[in-house]
């Protein structure tokens, strides 16, 4: 639909009347008027108060007399600067010639000059517009609403600027306090009387004048930045404005198409020209023309991510103007794509980084010679300036994005927007996540691995896990219903588990890339690294797997080892046999321990097995009784096995110091019986039992000792002189005896208990 020239280009002024403003903002601007008067009316009644600038006396200066500067208006500040520089003038002719005092002397005069020259400038200011060649035409169509939002986004980016010198400003102002401050110290410090006296006090006017300089300065960026966010915000207003009132254009449209193939030939161009560069610096071996090359390379990227977000500029608007084509009646579908975005972002700031680096290197290279530097540099900005560029066409591309959801919403409904919306999203975040899923994290023999080769690693380990758990449970289901034995069940459980595993392992080695042809290499290294370090482990190893097959030792028995390891096998893994002691202690036997080792398995073929349990009775006890007594505490014992092969016997084995000894010799299932007990102690208990109730003794070792005494009677020791030796006495040997008294010496080699008996001595036993 063709619009009215004349009335579709007017200036921003010419829209500030009454029927293009909204409302809210002319309740705004009321309130605004109103405030001064409303304020007004609640002040006292009288005269207000005159103004009288403060003139510094230059004998002796104030620091402060300057502090009203800010509260006074403009007319005021100028009356006064006019009153100072005459007092200052009048001060100044009656200073002393001196070269050094001139200059600063001038500085001063400079100082007022440069603060008119501050005022005029932001009258200046005040005369020229904001957004002076921004039109906002009524019933506008998308190209023209993209040159609007075009020149918005120069002034908003103007504004960014007044607001970073702004910030800047404000740290010029501390600095120029602090810079007054310190020339006060210093003529605080200087006496009058001195020579350095009045140039101290130039220092300090010169210091106040430049700090009232820079305040006139911020004061005319602070209404600059006022003015620029009013007129920005009116801008913004006329643009959601011209956004509700678009309509459709063919001959945008046609525009639209022919810019976008021309942008589309450019990158095919810039791809051609990138190839034929990146083949020049493989050829090169000259690291200026290899720089140069790089350097290169960087601009075309730089300008094929331009052309990129061109391109999708122009899409985005060709896909606002088919939603207001009426005449179409297909069903439009939103254009979003935030891959797009996301991804000149990411190559913006690798440019960034490789620039900052080119730079550096530059920078070592040249060292001191400008002309090369300044070479260097010019290649440089080219490139930074395309990267600004980039980022101001990401800026537009988000704004074009917006202005696409706002438009499909008015003309399609705010539900079939939020449809769109969720689509989009969701397959960005599919794209996000099969980006991450192909981010490479390191590499095997060149081959690339990936998050998404770590996670089907561990799917296939996890998989393999969840086989060998249901076969488990399949075989333990099969002995429960009596299908098989728990022997061959736990035997074929580990053998296909030992190759679950290995299949498992030849999975995860294709998987990273390793040749499975080459797994002979892997072998011989595997081979060497077991006649080293790997024997015991690969000896184990094979143990375990003749084990499995052989089943001299199964799930169950009981065992005696050589070493007195004495208790049932829990579990047979491929390093160790797992055995559980009558203390019910888990003990960890190496599987080849029981291939080179002598093993007693209770409960190999025939669980039962004979024991025997020795016992004595007293002399005199009837054996018969004893034969009767021992069988019946024999079948108290629930472990006791009898049939009519296998019986249960008592021997009479020995007679013994003190003792009939007999032995109860007892068939006994070692199924049933529990590796935590002891069958001898379970028989004695009932032995025991049985003999107290019967009345039969179990005797103890008994010994009969006799004392006799030695040596010369007490008579005899009394007529013995005191002067003689004393008789010897002991049982070290005969030469302690006496030799002389032959009748106590055959007395004494008779019988030791004879002789006890004959002399009376007590017995004890």
């Amino acid at each position: 639909m063709a619009t009215d020239s004349t009335s579709s280009h007017r200036p921003v002024s010419h829209h500030l009347g009454l029927p293009l403003i909204p409302q809210w903002l002319l309740c705004l601007a009321a309130v605004f008027l109103l405030l001064p008067a409303l304020a007004a009316a609640q002040l006292p009644s009288g005269k207000p108060k005159e103004f009288s600038p403060v003139i510094p006396d230059f004998n002796a200066l104030s620091a402060d007399w300057w502090t009203q500067w800010p509260d006074v208006t403009q007319k005021q500040r100028a009356q006064w600067l006019q009153e100072v520089e005459t007092a200052w003038k009048d001060w100044s002719a009656a200073i002393p010639e001196d070269a050094d005092l001139g200059k600063k002397v001038d500085a001063v005069n400079l100082r007022f000059a440069g603060i008119r020259k501050t005022w005029q400038k932001r009258e200046e200011l005040k005369k020229v517009g904001v957004l002076p060649e921004v039109k906002f035409p009524d019933s506008p169509n998308v190209l023209q609403w993209a040159q609007s939002d075009a020149a918005v986004a120069r002034g908003q980016q103007r504004f960014d600027g007044l607001r970073l010198e702004n910030s800047q400003m404000d740290e010029s102002v501390a600095q120029s306090l602090g810079r007054l401050r310190e020339q006060v110290i210093a003529l605080r410090d200087t006496h009058r009387s001195d020579a350095g006296y009045i140039e101290a006090t130039v220092d300090v006017f010169f210091a106040q004048l430049s700090h009232l300089q820079i305040q006139e300065e911020q004061r005319m960026l602070q209404e600059q930045l006022s003015a620029w966010e009013e007129e920005l915000t009116i801008a913004r207003a006329e643009l959601q404005r011209m956004l509700k009132e678009l309509q459709f254009s063919a001959e945008a449209a046609k525009k639209l198409a022919a810019a976008r193939t021309v942008e589309k030939s450019n990158l095919e161009e810039l791809a051609r020209e990138r190839s034929d560069t990146r083949d020049l610096i493989f050829e090169t071996s000259d690291a200026a023309v290899t720089m140069e090359q790089q350097i290169r390379m960087m601009n075309f990227s730089v300008e094929a991510l331009e052309n990129r977000l061109q391109l999708r500029k122009q899409e985005l608007l060709l896909a606002i103007n088919r939603l207001l084509d009426a005449s179409d009646g297909k069903e439009q579908k939103l254009s979003l794509s935030n891959d797009l975005v996301a991804n000149a972002e990411t190559v913006r700031n690798n440019l960034a980084r490789q620039l900052n680096v080119r730079q550096r290197q530059i920078v070592a290279w040249v060292g001191e010679d400008t002309n090369a530097m300044t070479k260097w540099w010019r290649q440089f900005e080219k490139v930074a300036s395309g990267l600004g560029r980039v980022g101001d066409l990401i800026d537009d591309v988000k704004r074009y994005e917006n202005a696409q959801l706002f438009v499909y919403q008015r003309q399609q409904g705010w539900w079939k927007t939020a449809g769109e919306r969720f689509l989009h999203q969701f397959e960005d975040l599919r794209t996000s996540w099969r980006n991450l899923a192909n981010y490479k994290l390191f590499a095997i023999s060149e081959q690339p691995i990936t998050l998404k080769d770590i996670a089907q690693m561990i799917l296939v380990i996890l998989a393999a896990w969840g086989c060998s758990r249901l076969l488990n449970w399949i075989l333990k289901r099969m002995v429960r219903k009596n299908r098989t034995s728990e022997q061959s069940s736990y035997t074929l459980w580990r053998i296909l588990n030992y190759c679950i595993v290995l299949i498992t392992f030849i999975i995860i080695l294709t998987m990273v890339g390793l040749d499975t042809s080459k797994l002979t290499l892997i072998a011989g290294a595997l081979s060497v690294g077991i006649g080293f370090g790997m024997q015991a482990i690969f000896s184990n190893f094979i143990s375990g797997i003749i084990l499995l097959f052989e089943q001299p030792l199964r799930v169950g028995d009981l065992v005696e080892l050589e070493s007195g390891v004495f208790g049932r096998i829990r579990d047979i893994s491929v390093r160790s046999t797992r055995i559980t002691t009558r203390d019910n202690v888990d003990i960890l036997v190496p599987n080849s321990e029981f291939v080179t080792g002598r093993v007693t398995n209770h409960t190999l073929d025939d669980p039962v097995r004979r024991i025997h349990v020795v016992f004595g009775v007293a002399y005199g006890t009837d054996p018969e009784e004893v034969r009767e007594a021992a069988m019946a505490a024999a079948e108290r014992v629930p472990v006791t096995f009898t049939n009519w092969q296998r019986k249960t016997e008592v021997w009479l084995t020995d007679f013994g110091d003190s003792a009939l000894k007999f032995k109860l010799v007892v068939w006994v299932n070692s199924n049933a019986v529990s590796s935590l007990g002891d069958l001898t102690a379970l028989y004695n208990i009932e032995l025991l039992r049985e003999f107290d109730q019967r009345g039969i003794e179990i005797p103890f070792p008994q010994r009969d000792l006799h004392v006799r005494s030695w040596g010369p009677s007490p008579a005899l020791a009394k007529d013995t002189p005191v002067d003689s030796p004393a008789p010897r006495r002991g049982s070290a040997g005969a030469e302690d005896w006496p030799q002389d008294d032959g009748e106590n010496g055959d007395s004494d080699g008779g019988d030791g208990s004879d002789g006890g008996q004959d002399s009376g001595g007590p017995a004890s036993h």
